[in-house]
């Protein structure tokens, strides 16, 4: 744990410079290695699908560590907390305006793990069953289910990086300055996009809502699997396609030689 903590500094200094916020304040890093310990530290009761806290008002970033978990996962997780510290340093009118699952996406974007990968969440199939939640839905609380709030994580993150992909990596800069100007979250998104937040979740819901996208989601490897069995058969099939025209090159060598031998018979009758 204090190799992934050395890795702090600079990576909160990352992210402090992709969304441009000064830090104003500084805090503590606990680790915890069971749930009574967590809970303890976190002075509330948290819900089983938690793995850590950013909790500003006590000046603390709580981690939950498992046995199981390695190194480089414990960072991702923190690295997700360090996002969430950085947001906090926002001017507060800024603070204030971003919905909980808007907090959620940018820092499963910047960390790029979740509970989606944890509870192999397809958001292609929930919206393929109709069963897919709104976003609005996780403005406040991503709920004591595990698998629902993995949902939330999964199309809070699908939202943040639709954003980003389609506009760049200054949209949410640009964003947190309208709203520090008093401008709500969709107000912003509006003046910078030209839509609104229920049009581009309309656009990632269709998206989403794909067989492509369920098989994608669903099988990961599958793609890459095709891929090689389809270049695996390349030399297979080259071979039988020179088998083939081989084949008819003798067949129709025969008929060339039978034709000729009918053409010389018929001369030789003709002689006779």
């Amino acid at each position: 744990m204090s190799l992934v903590e050395a890795g702090v500094p600079a990576e909160l200094e990352r992210i402090l410079d992709y969304f441009q916020i000064t830090l104003k304040f500084e805090g503590e890093i606990y680790f915890c290695e069971d749930k009574e310990a967590f809970s303890s530290k976190l002075q509330f009761e948290p819900p089983s699908w938690y793995n850590a806290v950013a909790q500003p008002g006590l000046k603390q970033i709580v981690v939950f560590v498992k046995p199981e978990q390695s190194p480089s996962q414990i960072a991702k997780l923190l690295n997700h907390e360090l996002v969430h510290w950085a947001l906090f340093q926002l001017p507060a009118q800024a603070r204030r305006q971003i919905p909980l699952w808007l907090h959620e996406g940018l820092a499963e974007m910047w960390s790029d793990r979740g509970l989606a990968e944890t509870y192999q969440v397809s958001l292609a199939w929930e919206s393929k069953n109709n069963s897919l939640p709104r976003l609005s839905s996780f403005a406040m609380e991503f709920g004591e289910e595990p698998y629902r709030a993995s949902v939330g994580y999964a199309l809070a993150k699908e939202f943040v990086v639709h954003l980003v992909g389609h506009y760049d990596d200054e949209l949410f800069l640009r964003i947190f300055n309208s709203m520090e100007a008093g401008r709500s979250f969709d107000q912003a998104l509006v003046d910078h996009t030209g839509l609104s937040v229920v049009s581009h979740e309309k656009i990632v819901r269709a998206n989403l809502n794909s067989w492509w996208r369920v098989v994608q989601e669903m099988y990961p490897h599958f793609f890459l699997l095709l891929v090689l069995i389809i270049l695996g058969l390349v030399p297979f099939v080259a071979l039988r396609r020179r088998h083939h025209r081989e084949a008819l090159h003798a067949v129709w060598q025969r008929e060339e030689d039978e034709v000729e031998m009918l053409a010389g018979h018929n001369d030789n009758i003709g002689d006779e």
